[in-house]
């Protein structure tokens, strides 16, 4: 998760990198690696401002080049649990 999170895939292709499985469904992807998914059906988006972050220190190690992200608002429609997870 660190590296997924930390590199653009802009840059790289960093699914092909980690070696996770792509399955696509809903209209969606998830890795079949997941022990548990989440799908959501996106409700809100807006670009996170630095006027609205209550510590500098966030933004400092966070958002040093002050690339901050998009959030989301989502409602979750279904979640999906690996079986195998259960199973003694």
């Amino acid at each position: 998760m660190a590296y997924l999170g930390s590199v653009s895939g802009r840059d790289e292709d960093k699914i092909a990198k980690t070696g996770l499985t792509p399955v696509y469904a809903d209209n969606s992807v998830y890795f079949q690696e997941a022990k548990l998914v989440l799908v959501c059906k996106k409700l809100y988006a807006s670009e996170l401002q630095e006027s609205g972050f209550l510590y500098q220190d966030t933004i400092d190690e966070s958002y040093p080049q002050r690339d901050f992200h998009t959030m989301y608002v989502g409602k979750i429609e279904k979640v999906l649990v690996r079986d195998d997870e259960y199973l003694g």
